[in-house]
C-alpha cells in the first residue's frame, strides 16, 4: 500500500526506524543515546508523532550503520504525497 499523507509517511520511517533497530538488537535508550537524544524523544519519531529535522535522521542513520535510503525503505508514492507545505514567500 501507498503512502499519500505526511502522516501516514512520517508513520512509515518511525516503523522502519523500529525493525532496523530490532534486528540489530538494540534497546530504544542505548539507539536513543548513541544519537543524544532522550528515549522519550526516539519513542516519539519510531510512533510517527514527530517530523524530526534532517539531521536527526542522519543521525539515526549513522547510529544504526545504514543509510538513509534504508530508513526510508518502504513503499509510499512522491506523486500522490497530499500537498500540505505551502512555502512561505520571501520578500526582498
Amino acid at each position: 500500500m501507498a503512502l499519500n499523507t505526511d502522516k501516514e509517511l512520517l508513520v512509515g520511517v518511525g516503523k522502519q526506524i523500529r525493525v532496523i533497530r530490532k534486528k540489530q538488537g538494540k534497546a530504544l535508550k542505548d539507539l536513543a543515546q548513541a544519537v543524544g537524544m532522550e528515549p522519550s524523544n526516539l519513542s516519539v519519531i519510531e510512533n510517527g508523532k514527530s517530523n524530526p529535522q534532517l539531521l536527526t535522521y542522519v543521525k539515526i542513520a549513522a547510529a544504526l550503520n545504514c543509510t538513509m535510503g534504508d530508513l526510508f525503505d518502504f513503499p509510499f508514492d512522491y506523486d500522490k504525497l497530499e500537498q500540505t507545505y505551502m512555502p512561505r514567500k520571501h520578500t526582498i
